[in-house]
Protein backbone atom coordinates (compact mmCIF):
# COMPACT_ATOMS: atom_id res chain seq x y z
CA UNK A 1 0.00 0.00 0.00
CA UNK A 2 1.03 3.45 -1.08
CA UNK A 3 0.36 6.50 1.42
CA UNK A 4 0.52 9.44 -0.56
CA UNK A 5 0.95 12.63 0.89
CA UNK A 6 -0.71 15.74 -0.79
CA UNK A 7 -1.46 20.07 0.10
CA UNK A 8 0.12 23.30 -0.93
CA UNK A 9 3.88 23.96 -1.49
CA UNK A 10 5.26 24.75 1.90
CA UNK A 11 2.94 22.65 4.12
CA UNK A 12 5.86 19.83 4.51
CA UNK A 13 5.01 16.66 2.55
CA UNK A 14 8.74 15.93 2.27
CA UNK A 15 9.23 16.10 5.59
CA UNK A 16 6.46 14.42 7.03
CA UNK A 17 6.81 11.63 4.62
CA UNK A 18 10.05 11.12 5.67
CA UNK A 19 9.19 11.45 9.56
CA UNK A 20 6.61 8.60 8.52
CA UNK A 21 8.60 6.54 6.65
CA UNK A 22 10.97 6.49 9.91
CA UNK A 23 8.04 6.07 12.17
CA UNK A 24 6.91 3.06 9.89
CA UNK A 25 10.13 1.91 8.80
CA UNK A 26 9.09 2.06 5.23
CA UNK A 27 10.25 3.43 1.60
CA UNK A 28 10.25 6.93 1.04
CA UNK A 29 9.77 8.84 -1.80
CA UNK A 30 9.59 12.16 -2.91
CA UNK A 31 7.91 12.43 -6.37
CA UNK A 32 9.49 16.07 -7.02
CA UNK A 33 13.16 14.20 -6.30
CA UNK A 34 12.05 11.45 -8.57
CA UNK A 35 11.33 13.22 -11.34
CA UNK A 36 14.63 15.74 -11.14
CA UNK A 37 16.59 12.57 -11.03
CA UNK A 38 14.30 10.80 -14.49
CA UNK A 39 15.53 13.98 -16.14
CA UNK A 40 18.51 14.52 -15.35
CA UNK A 41 17.55 18.39 -14.66
CA UNK A 42 15.80 20.52 -11.56
CA UNK A 43 12.34 21.44 -11.81
CA UNK A 44 12.58 24.87 -12.03
CA UNK A 45 15.49 23.99 -15.41
CA UNK A 46 12.23 21.72 -16.58
CA UNK A 47 9.61 24.79 -16.42
CA UNK A 48 11.88 26.94 -17.93
CA UNK A 49 13.33 24.94 -20.99
CA UNK A 50 10.05 22.63 -21.74
CA UNK A 51 7.04 23.94 -20.12
CA UNK A 52 4.53 23.21 -17.43
CA UNK A 53 2.83 21.09 -19.81
CA UNK A 54 5.72 18.93 -20.38
CA UNK A 55 5.70 18.72 -16.78
CA UNK A 56 3.04 18.12 -16.05
CA UNK A 57 3.47 14.52 -18.52
CA UNK A 58 6.28 13.93 -16.80
CA UNK A 59 4.63 14.17 -13.71
CA UNK A 60 1.59 11.62 -14.81
CA UNK A 61 4.51 9.37 -15.87
CA UNK A 62 6.55 8.99 -12.85
CA UNK A 63 3.47 8.53 -11.05
CA UNK A 64 1.96 5.83 -13.20
CA UNK A 65 5.70 4.55 -12.69
CA UNK A 66 5.74 4.38 -9.15
CA UNK A 67 2.38 2.96 -8.35
CA UNK A 68 2.61 0.41 -11.01
CA UNK A 69 5.85 -1.53 -9.12
CA UNK A 70 4.17 -1.22 -5.98
CA UNK A 71 0.49 -2.89 -6.92
CA UNK A 72 -0.03 -6.04 -5.61
CA UNK A 73 2.62 -5.70 -2.76
CA UNK A 74 1.41 -6.00 0.96
CA UNK A 75 4.23 -3.66 1.93
CA UNK A 76 3.61 0.18 2.71
CA UNK A 77 5.14 2.92 1.17
CA UNK A 78 5.21 6.22 1.42
CA UNK A 79 5.15 9.19 -1.28
CA UNK A 80 5.24 12.96 -1.18
CA UNK A 81 3.52 14.26 -4.06
CA UNK A 82 4.09 17.74 -5.80
CA UNK A 83 2.01 20.82 -4.82
CA UNK A 84 0.18 20.49 -8.09
CA UNK A 85 0.56 16.79 -9.14
CA UNK A 86 -3.47 17.16 -8.36
CA UNK A 87 -4.39 19.58 -11.14
CA UNK A 88 -4.32 16.50 -13.63
CA UNK A 89 -6.92 14.38 -13.59
CA UNK A 90 -4.91 11.36 -14.60
CA UNK A 91 -2.73 11.80 -11.29
CA UNK A 92 -5.99 11.87 -9.71
CA UNK A 93 -7.11 9.07 -10.96
CA UNK A 94 -4.50 6.94 -10.07
CA UNK A 95 -3.88 8.60 -6.17
CA UNK A 96 -7.48 7.17 -5.98
CA UNK A 97 -7.40 4.05 -7.35
CA UNK A 98 -3.59 2.88 -6.50
CA UNK A 99 -2.83 4.55 -3.50
CA UNK A 100 -4.41 6.05 0.15
CA UNK A 101 -4.04 9.82 0.41
CA UNK A 102 -3.54 12.14 3.03
CA UNK A 103 -4.53 15.41 2.71
CA UNK A 104 -2.05 18.21 4.76
CA UNK A 105 -4.24 21.47 5.20
CA UNK A 106 -2.18 24.61 6.09
CA UNK A 107 -3.82 27.68 6.75
CA UNK A 108 -2.38 30.66 4.42
CA UNK A 109 0.13 32.25 7.26
CA UNK A 110 1.53 29.55 7.44
CA UNK A 111 2.30 28.53 3.98
CA UNK A 112 3.41 32.64 3.64
CA UNK A 113 5.60 31.91 6.95
CA UNK A 114 7.14 28.65 5.54
CA UNK A 115 6.95 29.98 1.73
CA UNK A 116 8.86 33.46 2.25
CA UNK A 117 12.11 32.61 2.52
CA UNK A 118 11.95 29.20 -0.07
CA UNK A 119 9.69 30.41 -2.86
CA UNK A 120 12.07 31.79 -6.19
CA UNK A 121 12.83 28.20 -7.07
CA UNK A 122 9.20 27.31 -7.49
CA UNK A 123 7.98 28.29 -10.96
CA UNK A 124 4.42 28.33 -9.93
CA UNK A 125 4.76 31.24 -7.14
CA UNK A 126 7.04 33.63 -9.84
CA UNK A 127 5.28 36.55 -10.30
CA UNK A 128 6.27 40.06 -11.30
CA UNK A 129 5.94 41.24 -8.37
CA UNK A 130 7.76 40.86 -5.02
CA UNK A 131 7.20 40.90 -1.70
CA UNK A 132 5.31 39.30 1.02
CA UNK A 133 1.60 40.41 0.15
CA UNK A 134 2.62 39.59 -3.72
CA UNK A 135 3.15 36.56 -2.38
CA UNK A 136 0.36 35.55 -0.32
CA UNK A 137 -1.78 36.73 -2.95
CA UNK A 138 -0.09 34.13 -5.57
CA UNK A 139 -0.57 31.39 -2.45
CA UNK A 140 -4.74 32.74 -2.57
CA UNK A 141 -5.59 32.19 -5.67
CA UNK A 142 -3.51 29.09 -6.70
CA UNK A 143 -5.21 27.65 -3.34
CA UNK A 144 -8.69 28.21 -4.33
CA UNK A 145 -7.95 26.62 -7.58
CA UNK A 146 -6.92 23.28 -5.65
CA UNK A 147 -8.40 23.08 -3.00
CA UNK A 148 -11.31 20.87 -4.01
CA UNK A 149 -9.29 18.49 -5.35
CA UNK A 150 -7.24 18.05 -2.19
CA UNK A 151 -9.98 17.78 -0.75
CA UNK A 152 -11.81 15.38 -2.81
CA UNK A 153 -8.85 12.86 -3.74
CA UNK A 154 -7.65 12.57 -0.41
CA UNK A 155 -9.50 10.06 2.08
CA UNK A 156 -7.93 11.70 5.38
CA UNK A 157 -7.32 15.32 6.20
CA UNK A 158 -4.68 16.43 8.39
CA UNK A 159 -4.46 20.13 9.88
CA UNK A 160 -0.38 21.04 9.97
CA UNK A 161 -1.04 24.52 11.86
CA UNK A 162 0.98 24.75 14.62
CA UNK A 163 2.60 21.08 14.68
CA UNK A 164 5.80 19.62 14.36
CA UNK A 165 6.69 17.30 10.99
CA UNK A 166 7.00 14.65 13.50
CA UNK A 167 4.01 14.61 15.37
CA UNK A 168 2.02 15.18 12.13
CA UNK A 169 3.55 11.50 11.03
CA UNK A 170 2.19 9.72 14.45
CA UNK A 171 -1.00 11.66 14.23
CA UNK A 172 -1.41 10.02 10.87
CA UNK A 173 0.23 6.81 11.74
CA UNK A 174 -2.16 6.70 14.45
CA UNK A 175 -5.21 7.68 12.15
CA UNK A 176 -4.35 4.80 10.18
CA UNK A 177 -3.67 2.48 12.72
CA UNK A 178 -0.62 1.60 10.80
CA UNK A 179 1.79 1.49 13.65
CA UNK A 180 3.92 -0.96 14.18
CA UNK A 181 2.71 -4.70 15.37
CA UNK A 182 3.03 -5.43 18.76
CA UNK A 183 5.46 -8.46 20.12
CA UNK A 184 6.66 -9.52 23.31
CA UNK A 185 5.78 -8.24 26.39
CA UNK A 186 7.37 -5.35 28.44
CA UNK A 187 8.15 -5.63 32.24
CA UNK A 188 5.11 -3.84 33.39
CA UNK A 189 2.38 -6.21 31.41
CA UNK A 190 1.97 -3.78 28.41
CA UNK A 191 2.44 -4.65 25.24
CA UNK A 192 5.65 -3.01 23.66
CA UNK A 193 6.34 -2.65 19.94
CA UNK A 194 9.27 -4.16 18.12
CA UNK A 195 10.99 -4.66 14.84
CA UNK A 196 13.26 -6.84 12.79
CA UNK A 197 16.78 -5.17 12.43
CA UNK A 198 18.68 -7.15 9.78
CA UNK A 199 22.10 -6.23 11.15
CA UNK A 200 21.54 -7.36 14.58
CA UNK A 201 19.61 -10.60 12.63
CA UNK A 202 16.66 -10.10 15.77
CA UNK A 203 13.35 -8.23 16.94
CA UNK A 204 14.72 -5.34 18.64
CA UNK A 205 12.36 -2.56 20.65
CA UNK A 206 10.83 -0.08 18.45
CA UNK A 207 12.51 3.23 20.19
CA UNK A 208 11.98 6.73 18.42
CA UNK A 209 16.13 6.27 17.69
CA UNK A 210 15.42 2.68 16.74
CA UNK A 211 13.16 3.81 14.09
CA UNK A 212 15.62 6.40 12.90
CA UNK A 213 18.44 3.32 13.01
CA UNK A 214 15.76 1.07 10.61
CA UNK A 215 15.75 4.03 8.30
CA UNK A 216 18.99 4.90 8.11
CA UNK A 217 19.70 1.11 7.26
CA UNK A 218 17.00 0.22 4.85
CA UNK A 219 16.61 3.76 2.98
CA UNK A 220 19.87 5.94 3.42
CA UNK A 221 22.82 3.68 3.66
CA UNK A 222 21.70 1.05 1.77
CA UNK A 223 19.12 2.33 -0.31
CA UNK A 224 20.44 5.69 -1.51
CA UNK A 225 24.16 4.93 -1.19
CA UNK A 226 24.22 1.13 -1.63
CA UNK A 227 25.88 0.41 1.39
CA UNK A 228 26.04 -3.38 0.99
CA UNK A 229 24.67 -4.96 4.25
CA UNK A 230 27.22 -7.24 5.21
CA UNK A 231 29.71 -4.15 5.21
CA UNK A 232 27.24 -2.47 8.40
CA UNK A 233 27.33 -3.32 11.40
CA UNK A 234 24.26 -1.92 14.48
CA UNK A 235 24.38 -1.19 17.81
CA UNK A 236 28.66 -2.06 18.05
CA UNK A 237 31.11 -1.64 20.86
CA UNK A 238 35.04 -2.01 19.75
CA UNK A 239 38.39 -1.06 20.14
CA UNK A 240 40.14 1.54 17.89
CA UNK A 241 43.88 2.77 19.06
CA UNK A 242 43.31 1.08 22.86
CA UNK A 243 39.88 2.92 23.04
CA UNK A 244 36.63 1.42 23.46
CA UNK A 245 34.10 3.30 21.41
CA UNK A 246 30.36 2.28 20.65
CA UNK A 247 28.33 3.41 17.64
CA UNK A 248 25.02 2.93 16.49
CA UNK A 249 26.02 1.77 12.95
CA UNK A 250 29.53 1.13 11.83
CA UNK A 251 30.07 1.06 8.07
CA UNK A 252 33.38 -1.13 6.94
CA UNK A 253 35.67 -1.09 4.25
CA UNK A 254 36.73 -4.07 1.93
CA UNK A 255 39.64 -4.71 4.40
CA UNK A 256 37.50 -4.92 7.15
CA UNK A 257 38.86 -1.31 8.37
CA UNK A 258 36.22 1.27 10.29
CA UNK A 259 34.90 3.62 7.19
CA UNK A 260 31.85 5.50 8.45
CA UNK A 261 30.39 5.79 11.81
CA UNK A 262 27.14 6.55 12.14
CA UNK A 263 25.01 8.29 15.05
CA UNK A 264 21.27 8.00 14.88
CA UNK A 265 19.19 10.80 17.12
CA UNK A 266 15.96 11.28 17.72
CA UNK A 267 13.21 12.50 15.36
CA UNK A 268 13.11 15.21 17.29
CA UNK A 269 16.34 16.32 18.22
CA UNK A 270 17.12 19.35 16.21
CA UNK A 271 20.48 18.76 14.75
CA UNK A 272 21.57 22.46 15.72
CA UNK A 273 25.43 23.46 15.60
CA UNK A 274 26.13 22.36 18.45
CA UNK A 275 24.62 18.99 18.63
CA UNK A 276 26.74 18.44 14.95
CA UNK A 277 30.29 20.11 16.00
CA UNK A 278 29.60 17.80 19.59
CA UNK A 279 29.31 14.43 17.47
CA UNK A 280 32.08 15.23 15.11
CA UNK A 281 34.70 15.78 18.04
CA UNK A 282 33.75 12.74 19.58
CA UNK A 283 34.35 10.92 16.85
CA UNK A 284 37.60 12.54 15.33
CA UNK A 285 39.57 10.10 17.52
CA UNK A 286 38.02 7.69 15.68
CA UNK A 287 39.80 9.11 12.17
CA UNK A 288 37.55 7.76 10.37
CA UNK A 289 36.60 9.09 6.74
CA UNK A 290 32.95 9.61 7.11
CA UNK A 291 30.54 11.04 10.17
CA UNK A 292 27.04 10.74 9.66
CA UNK A 293 24.27 12.27 11.57
CA UNK A 294 20.65 11.73 11.18
CA UNK A 295 17.30 12.39 13.04
CA UNK A 296 15.57 10.70 10.32
CA UNK A 297 14.39 13.90 8.27
CA UNK A 298 17.74 15.81 8.35
CA UNK A 299 21.25 13.91 7.64
CA UNK A 300 24.47 15.82 7.53
CA UNK A 301 27.67 13.48 6.27
CA UNK A 302 31.41 14.57 7.05
CA UNK A 303 34.11 13.93 5.34
CA UNK A 304 37.47 13.70 6.39
CA UNK A 305 39.78 15.82 4.42
CA UNK A 306 43.29 17.95 4.70
CA UNK A 307 41.67 20.25 7.04
CA UNK A 308 39.83 18.26 9.02
CA UNK A 309 36.02 16.99 9.28
CA UNK A 310 33.93 19.23 5.88
CA UNK A 311 30.00 18.13 5.23
CA UNK A 312 29.47 17.01 1.80
CA UNK A 313 26.91 18.23 -0.30
CA UNK A 314 25.29 14.66 -1.45
CA UNK A 315 25.17 11.52 -0.14
CA UNK A 316 28.22 9.46 -1.65
CA UNK A 317 27.96 5.86 -2.98
CA UNK A 318 29.69 2.89 -1.40
CA UNK A 319 32.07 3.04 -4.03
CA UNK A 320 32.82 7.04 -3.99
CA UNK A 321 33.34 6.57 -0.33
CA UNK A 322 36.27 3.40 -0.66
CA UNK A 323 38.21 5.73 -3.33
Amino acid sequence: MIITLTGFMGCGKSSVGKALSTLLSCPFTDLDKFIEAKAGKSIPDIFRTAGEDAFRRMELDALEEITALSEGEDRISVLSLGGGTLTVPGCIDLIKARTLCIYLRAGIDTLVANLEKDHEDRPMLNTPETGQEALRRRIETLMERRRKAYEETAGTVIDIDGKRYVDVAREIAERLDLLPPHHGTAGNGQRKRTVWDPLRKKEVALTPEEAVRQWCISELLHGQMKIPVHMMMSETGFKLGGKQFRADILVYDREAKPLAVVECKRPETSLDRKVLEQAVRYNMVLSVKYIIITNGTRTVIFRKGPGGYMPEQSAPDYEEMLK
